[in-house]
């Protein structure tokens, strides 16, 4: 069964998510877009299902279904998920812990009840519940993808690491969400990790293309250790391959104004301003565009004061 998810690659704030969503190319929209497989484990659980709708149709039939094969791992699977996904966590409880009575091996119920667990703020039943998943089934990727965020959110980042390198070892391809929480991980480990946060964001580049999330990540590292050249590099390369370049020309301006090269940030503004120009008017009115183009304005005319980023916090 597949899930709904809510979080974005970009665990970076609203703002940037913005800024960047234009940047992408028809060549990396499709990885940009991908979600993380464990994302439902931390979504926070709907109204309690409602009297009528199609969901609380689909309810009524599984439970009419189980009463003619009361044995069926998977009809209490459907229906606990169901039944989870609307916030009613001890009925979907409840339907996870028969599944499992009646085949114990059925790691898919077990590793949602440990998703129950957790939004019921039992995080050493979900984390039991996910190590047992993982010594019976070590491929998991699952059960690892969700161990690794609950390290994570325990305070226990080198535990979380060790989850993420393995769930992107075995994932075919493995997402960009990986390789943010990763990042995260390693940060949070080690501070002064950053050549290994970079080089394994770069990993992720080379496995999935530009996504701007990660090339993103990348660059907010390499200007907060005030690597200019490379932040130049990697802008430089990206402005290559975009179709819309006005994003990365005012990136570009950002970087150049922190190196104290004012005329050079100045003209990459005005680059960018010269691209929006150049747009199809539809384009042009966008909240997003329209909102770049009035900092570009107010920067060129303040003198172009860009602050450098601090490291992506862990």
């Amino acid at each position: 069964m597949s899930f709904a998810t809510h979080r974005d690659a970009a665990a970076l704030p609203v703002a940037r998510a913005r800024r960047f969503s234009a940047a992408r190319d028809s060549g990396c929209r499709r990885v940009a877009v991908a979600t993380l497989v464990l994302a439902a484990f931390f979504q926070a659980p709907c109204a309690p299902l409602r009297a009528h709708g199609p969901d609380h149709d689909v309810v009524l039939r599984l439970t009419e279904d189980l009463k003619q094969d009361p044995g069926n791992v998977r009809l209490r699977l459907e229906r606990g998920e169901r039944l989870r996904s609307h916030g009613d966590l001890e009925a979907a409880r409840a339907d996870f812990v028969e599944a499992l009575r009646l085949d114990p091996g059925f790691q898919p119920a077990r590793v949602r009840l440990a998703f129950v667990e957790r939004s019921a703020g039992r995080t050493n039943q979900a984390l039991a519940l996910l190590d047992e998943t993982i010594r019976r089934e070590p491929d998991h990727l699952l059960a690892l993808s969700a161990r690794a965020d609950l390290h994570a959110r325990r305070g226990a980042p080198a535990a979380a690491l060790a989850d993420y390198n393995e769930v992107i070892r075995r994932a075919k391809p493995a997402r960009p969400e990986l390789f943010l929480a990763r990042a995260r991980a390693q940060m949070a480990a080690d501070t002064n990790a950053v050549p290994m946060v970079l080089a394994g964001l770069e990993d992720g580049i080379r496995q999935l293309g530009p996504v701007p999330a990660l090339e993103s990540m990348a660059l907010d590292l390499e200007r907060g250790r005030g690597d200019t050249a490379a932040a130049l590099r990697r802008i430089d390369g990206l402005l290559k391959a975009a179709d819309r370049k006005e994003r990365w020309l005012a990136e570009r301006g950002d970087v150049l104004a922190d190196a104290g090269r004012a005329a050079e940030a100045k003209a990459a503004y005005r680059e960018a301003i010269a691209a929006i120009d150049r747009l199809p008017e539809r384009q042009q009115r966008t909240i997003a565009t329209g909102e770049l183009r009035s900092e570009l304005a107010a920067k060129l005319a303040a003198g172009t004061a860009a602050r450098r980023p601090s490291p992506p916090s862990p």
